[in-house]
């Protein structure tokens, strides 16, 4: 079992005191029955929708989620057993019924040899830790799951919540935490929402499994679990924020029908190579999103930094932007950009990098020296562009010396982005 090292953090929990652990091993055996039934009024995904939906969480990624290869991969063996992947719509929840986000968390920096050695006698557990970690939840809690949320858009973390829920014969929810990829554990909407996200439970990919019940702070969920993840390898599976259906249908709880909206851009990409026309641009009308840099990838370093990857971009232009260059700061997932040293794009708006030629988005630091690409940003979701959104999705909140700058604001619309409405991104 490869290690998974994916960019996808642990959630906040908030308003709870004292820690309750609980250390075993994660549950054995194959899965032996669903945890509930399927609901009646999930829309099946088919394996192109599938696709869609993985390659349109690349863009909405923003560099971070995994890659688009780990998403892959965490559904192929799902696929070639035949099961049902279902999109359920957050309102045709019942409000006594309960859906639950599993996820996995880790830096995506490999390995080194002196990690590896240390824990060379310890073997991978054959069960997704993911998995392990949403019937651990259940059992605890002695309540049937009916849905998954995802807990991000990312290649890897939406196939996540998707595989868990096939393996499992539930829907996953039209619907996640964020709307994009994030670093952090402040970024969450049911957090935000002023909903605990625990009890949660989280097993190791060598088989070790927690229950973590309360803590004495909500920023100690993600201290406690990414220590956890660094003694794993990075490969740990996490499930939380357990809801009814009453609490996520809650105005503001999720970003919803976010999952359709990868589908929609991930459908615009494959439509377009079809075709024999521009993705990126396909992308850019379904998404309605901004084109800000096209050029050539000349320096990329990083560094894996107390769990998260550091690092930067450094773009050449070419064609039209000729001249110029454009650097990305990232913390995992892509935060800051600037084009000849003027603020382009600031958080929590998006900013993803694809490839010129593939038109498909690229995961930090998967770059390669000459690689063209270009550079889209979309406009965040509302909930993060609020005073209280700002504070835990803000410049000042990464400790960056500027105000946050709405992306329409420094990229006229007429010139560099497309004059859709806003509302089609999170319909």
């Amino acid at each position: 079992m490869p290690f998974i090292r994916t960019r996808r953090q642990v959630l906040q929990a908030l308003g709870v005191t004292g820690l309750t652990a609980r250390i075993g091993q994660a549950l054995a055996g194959p899965p032996t029955r669903p945890l509930t039934r399927p609901h009646s009024l999930a829309r099946s995904l088919s394996p192109d929708a599938l696709q869609d939906v993985l390659v349109g969480c690349g863009y909405l990624g923003c560099g971070g989620g995994g890659t688009l290869a780990e998403g892959h991969a965490q559904l192929v063996d799902d696929l070639r057993a035949g099961l049902r992947f279902e999109l359920l719509p957050v309102a045709a929840l019942g409000d006594d019924e309960w859906v639950a986000s599993p996820y996995g968390i880790g830096s995506n920096a490999p390995p080194t040899e002196h990690d590896k050695a240390t824990y060379a006698d310890l073997l991978p557990m054959k069960r997704d830790a993911v998995e392990a970690s949403f019937r651990l939840l259940s059992q605890f809690m002695r309540r049937p799951f009916v849905a998954t949320i995802a807990g991000e858009l990312g290649p890897w973390s939406t196939a996540a919540a998707l595989s868990t829920a096939a393996r499992l014969q539930i829907p996953t929810l039209d619907a996640d935490r964020v709307g994009r990829a994030t670093p952090e554990a402040t970024q969450d909407s049911i957090a935000h929402a002023g909903l605990a996200t625990t009890p949660l439970a989280a097993v190791t990919g060598f088989g070790d499994s927690l229950i973590l019940e309360q803590v004495a702070k909500g920023s100690r969920v993600e201290d406690i679990l990414r220590a956890v993840s660094v003694t794993s390898l990075g490969e740990l599976g996490v499930t939380d924020a357990a809801l009814s259906g009453r609490e996520a249908k809650r105005q503001g709880t999720l970003i919803i029908g976010s999952i359709s909206q990868a589908e929609r851009l991930g459908q615009a990409h494959r439509q377009a190579t079809v075709t024999g026309t521009d993705p990126v641009q396909a992308v850019l009308v379904a998404g309605a999103g901004y084109f800000l840099f096209s050029g050539e990838v000349v320096e990329f370093p990083w560094k894996d930094e107390a769990g998260f990857l550091i690092g930067d971009v450094l773009i050449e232009g070419r064609g039209a932007f000729r001249g110029s260059r454009y650097r990305i700061h990232y913390m995992n997932e892509n935060l800051i950009a600037w084009r000849d040293d003027q603020v382009s794009v600031t958080p929590p708006d998006l900013i993803s990098v694809a490839d010129a030629r593939s038109g498909l988005a690229i995961a930090n630091p998967d770059f390669t020296v000459g690689q063209l690409v270009s550079v889209i940003g979309f406009r965040a979701p509302d909930i993060w562009r609020t005073p209280a959104g700002l504070e835990r999705f803000g410049p000042q909140h990464f400790k960056l010396d500027t105000p946050y700058l709405p992306i329409e604001r420094l990229h006229d619309l007429t010139a560099e982005a497309h004059p859709i409405e806003y509302n089609r991104l999170f319909m």
